[in-house]
C-alpha cells in the first residue's frame, strides 16, 4: 500500500470517528452537525458539495464527482441514528468511536455512518482514477429512523430535482447479500378512551368506569395473534405479514382507573397481503373488544405506510454490483429481500432501481454497535467499480 493510500485510509477512519462522535439521534439531535462534517471533508478533498433542506436544522448533503449530466450511480446513506439506550450496557461508550480489534464501535457505526464513510471512500478512489463518463452522486439524507417516510430527505430531494441515477445503492450493512427489496411497513397509532373512577370505590366494584388500559391490552394480545393465510412467493417466501404491538401507554395514577391508553402497532407486509386486508382484520379485533367492553371507544390512524418493494434481478445496478463484488471480494453475493423496510421503496417509485449493500458490522439498534473497518474499504472498491460500470454503460447508451 502506498503512502498516499495509507493517508486516505486514515482520513476515512478519522471521518467515521468524527461522524460517530457527532450525535444525530433522531428526535434528540438535528443532523445539521453531521452534514457539516461531511461537507467539510468533501470540500477538503476536492469534491463538489451542495446542501438542501426542507428543515434548515435537518439538511440533506449531496457530494458529486464527475462531469455534468445525470449520474450513473446514486449512493444513499442516512445521517440520523437511533438512540444509544442504556450506556452502561455498552462495552465501549456509544459516542466514543473506540477502535478495538479492527472494529469501530459506536451508535451509527454500521447504521448508517459506516456506509456513508464507505461511499465517501469510493468517491475518493474514483477521483484518483480515470475521468468518469457519467457522474456519481452521494446523498446523505436525514430522518430515516423515524419510519423511512423520506419527507425531509428522499422526497424533498425529488421535489427539488436533485435526485437522479441509473441505479442506486443504499449503503446499509452487509456484503453477503444484495438486498433487492423489503417488506412493507404499516404502523398504526391507537387511542383507547374509557371512563375514570377511583379504583378503591364501590362504583368501580359495582362495575362503573371503563379501563382503557386493560381494554387496549386485550386488543394488543389479539392483534399479536393475527395470521394471514396467503403465502409469500419468490424472494419474499421466508417472510409473512406480522402484526406487533410495540408501545402501550396509559394511566395517570395508581388509584385511578385509566380513561385513556395509547398504543403503536407495527405491521410488516408482504406483497400478497394488501394493507386493506390487514386494516379490516385490525378493525374487526377492535370492534370485537369494544363489543365485549361497553363504554370503551378506540380510534386509530395510520402513522406510517410504506409498501413492499422489489427490483428485477437483472436491473443494471444489480448486475454491475454483483459482478464488482464477485471480482473484488472473491464471492458472489446472494440476492434477497429484507424484513425491515427502508427508503428503497421511494427511490424505486421515482424510477431509480435501488438495492442494499454495505460494510460488515453488527449491533445496529442495540448495544455495542460496530463496523468492521477493513470492510469499509473493500466495499468502497465495490462501489467504485459499480459506478464505473454504470457510468460507462450509461454513456454508451446515449
Amino acid at each position: 500500500m502506498s503512502a498516499g493510500a495509507t493517508l486516505r485510509r486514515d482520513d476515512i477512519i478519522d471521518l467515521l470517528q468524527t461522524l460517530v462522535r457527532t450525535p444525530s439521534v433522531n428526535g434528540a439531535d438535528a443532523e445539521r452537525d453531521v452534514v457539516e462534517v461531511v461537507a467539510a471533508f468533501a470540500r477538503a478533498h476536492g469534491l463538489a458539495v451542495e446542501t438542501t433542506a426542507l428543515d434548515p436544522a435537518r439538511p440533506n448533503v449531496l457530494v458529486r464527482l464527475g462531469p455534468p449530466g445525470p449520474p450513473g450511480l446514486l449512493l444513499v446513506a442516512h445521517t440520523d441514528t437511533v438512540a444509544a439506550g442504556d450506556a452502561t450496557a455498552w462495552t465501549h461508550p456509544p459516542f466514543a468511536a473506540d477502535i478495538d480489534a479492527g472494529r469501530l464501535y459506536g451508535r451509527g457505526a454500521v447504521d448508517n455512518k459506516g456506509g456513508l464513510a464507505a461511499a465517501m471512500a469510493a468517491l475518493l478512489l474514483l477521483k484518483d482514477g480515470p475521468p468518469l463518463a457519467r457522474p456519481v452522486l452521494l446523498a446523505g439524507v436525514p430522518d430515516e429512523e423515524a419510519g423511512a417516510t423520506g419527507v425531509l430527505g428522499v422526497k424533498h430531494l425529488h421535489a427539488v430535482g436533485k435526485l437522479a441515477g441509473r441505479g442506486a445503492i443504499y449503503t446499509y450493512p452487509g456484503t453477503q447479500h444484495i438486498v433487492l427489496g423489503h417488506r412493507g411497513l404499516y404502523r398504526l397509532a391507537l387511542t383507547a378512551h374509557g371512563q375514570a373512577v377511583h379504583s378503591g370505590s364501590l362504583e368501580w366494584q359495582a362495575g362503573e368506569g371503563v379501563n382503557a388500559a386493560t381494554g387496549m391490552a386485550e386488543i394488543a394480545l389479539e392483534l399479536e395473534q393475527l395470521r394471514f393465510a396467503t403465502p409469500s412467493a419468490g424472494l419474499f417466501a421466508p417472510f409473512r405479514t406480522v402484526v406487533t404491538p410495540t408501545i402501550l401507554r396509559g394511566g395517570v395514577g395508581p388509584s385511578m382507573v385509566p380513561d385513556r391508553c395509547e398504543a403503536y402497532v407495527d405491521i410488516r407486509l408482504v406483497p400478497d397481503v394488501p394493507p386493506e386486508a390487514v386494516d379490516a382484520a385490525v378493525r374487526a379485533v377492535i370492534d370485537a373488544v369494544m363489543a365485549r367492553r361497553p363504554g370503551l371507544r378506540v380510534e386509530y390512524r395510520v402513522d406510517v405506510s410504506a409498501p413492499p418493494t422489489i427490483i428485477p434481478t437483472d436491473a443494471p445496478v444489480v448486475v454491475a454490483l454483483r459482478e464488482a463484488a464477485t471480482q473484488i471480494l472473491g464471492r458472489a453475493p446472494t440476492l434477497t429481500v429484507s424484513g425491515p423496510a427502508n427508503e428503497s421503496y421511494l427511490l424505486n417509485g421515482y424510477g431509480i432501481p435501488t438495492c442494499v449493500f454495505g460494510p460488515e458490522g453488527g449491533g445496529a439498534h442495540a448495544a455495542d454497535e460496530y463496523v468492521d473497518i477493513d470492510s469499509i474499504f473493500a466495499v468502497a472498491e465495490v462501489y467504485a467499480a459499480t459506478a464505473r460500470t454504470l457510468a460507462q454503460e450509461d454513456a454508451d447508451a446515449v
